[in-house]
């Protein structure tokens, strides 16, 4: 069985135009990057053919249709068209079919995960399997109504999500020679997906286990938690020893300006890092987790030059030479970041946005809550949060080691996501 954490949150509207938007896509930039998969296409002109007829295949972004069930508990409510790209570039009668959901974003872009420039590919490649991308109902294109309002997300479960994939595999006829005679039972299945829709492939095996023959899951989120502290531990633990140092100490130090009440310290603060407009203390603090955030984006084929490297650098580089394991500290760390932070990182960061606009949580006004348009993965995507998985990335608890500010709580983003 699925276990969910319910937050019942009247999430009445968590929508961004695009105007709003900052330029990595986030609503604002108090909100974590969602963990989806990096879309990956080949350039629309490659042509593809079957290895062993030679026959031609068409485009890999030739988009096919599905009828979906709009509510798989109750099949009278209809159907919708869910989207899906689809290549038989290696497969020979008896092997498996390979299905992969992005997940929590729109899923035309994502043509390579087709090829065998990825696991999936690579699979279809030495098995004679066929690939699919299919996309997540609620994201892109692939939605039962035609916006993104609270009656219309009542449908976007993660048990439906999965239902999805299984009555995909039941029933499609997939446009490939013998494409009507693969259904499970006939070919074997299997499901692949990293980070969220690696836990959709987790959760999928346990909850429908005799579908799919197997299930690849890299980097799966499998537990719900609320209040998802520990996200931040492994970046404490493994970053460079000088910058956690550092990075801890200033906060504790933020902190303690705002625990003693002075106000007009703590606007200095603000004013040091380019947040002097941004009204709400938990804001302030909580965008400094963009710096923390960017580690996700690491990998060992990224290189040195990433915006988290050139953010240790920025504290714990002077002169030309590198502190200690333990840091220059708070007095250096502190000015350091607020010179990096207010002149190099949040101009990148805001993309012109000013600085309440860009990291205020506050404000249920502005666009980015009310427009309820579809191919919005960020209001689908905290649908979920809300409603299911939590993963709130705040402080550690008091008396840890923690990278970010006690004042971060998952009792704020709560409140904020409520709006």
């Amino acid at each position: 069985m699925l276990h969910t954490v319910t937050l019942a949150l009247p999430l009445l509207a968590l929508a961004a135009s695009v105007a709003a938007r900052l330029p990595d896509g986030r609503l604002h930039a108090n909100m974590p990057p969602l963990p989806v998969l990096k879309p990956f296409a080949l350039p629309i002109n490659e042509r593809k053919q079957h290895t062993r007829t030679g026959a031609p295949l068409p485009p890999l972004n030739t988009t096919y249709y599905f009828d979906q069930l709009i509510d798989h508990n109750n099949p009278s409510l209809g159907t919708f068209k869910q989207r899906y790209w689809h290549t038989w570039e290696f497969y020979e009668h008896g092997g498996p079919i390979i299905l992969m959901t992005p997940g929590e974003g729109n899923a035309d872009g994502y043509t390579g995960y087709l090829t065998n420039s990825t696991i999936n590919g690579r699979i279809a490649q030495q098995e004679n399997g066929a690939t699919i991308v299919i996309e997540h109902r609620y994201y892109g294109l692939s939605n039962p109504y035609p916006d993104l309002t609270v009656a219309s997300l009542k449908y976007h479960t993660i048990q439906q999500a999965i239902e999805d994939l299984v009555y995909f595999a039941d029933t499609v006829k997939l446009p490939m020679p013998g494409g009507d005679k693969v259904a499970p039972g006939q070919a074997p299945w299997v499901l692949i997906g990293g980070s969220y829709s690696g836990a959709l492939t987790a959760w999928t095996k346990i909850n429908k286990p005799h579908t799919f023959w197997a299930g690849y899951a890299s980097s799966a989120v499998v537990e719900s938690i609320t209040d998802f502290w520990q996200y931040f531990d492994p970046i404490r633990q493994f970053m460079p020893k000088n910058c956690s140092a550092d990075v801890e100490a200033v906060i504790q130090h933020w902190d303690a300006v705002y625990a003693s009440g002075n106000t007009s310290a703590f606007n200095a603060l603000k004013d040091q890092y380019g947040m002097s407009d941004v009204v709400h203390p938990d804001d302030v603090t909580g965008a400094l987790r963009n710096n923390l955030w960017d580690w996700q984006s690491l990998s060992p084929t990224t290189g040195h030059n990433q915006l988290f490297w050139q953010f240790c650098d920025a504290l714990e580089v002077k002169d030309g030479k590198s502190a200690n394991a333990s840091g220059w500290g708070v007095d250096h760390a502190l000015a350091a970041w607020g010179t990096y932070f207010k002149n190099t990182y949040l101009p990148q960061l805001c993309g012109g946005q000013d600085a309440e606009t860009c990291v205020g949580t506050y404000d249920a006004s502005q666009s980015e809550w009310t427009s309820t348009e579809v191919d919005d993965a960020n209001r689908s995507w905290y649908w979920i949060v809300c409603n299911e998985v939590g993963w709130f990335q705040d402080a550690a608890p008091v008396g840890a080691p923690s990278l970010v500010s006690q004042l971060l709580q998952p009792s704020g983003d709560e409140a904020s996501l409520s709006h």
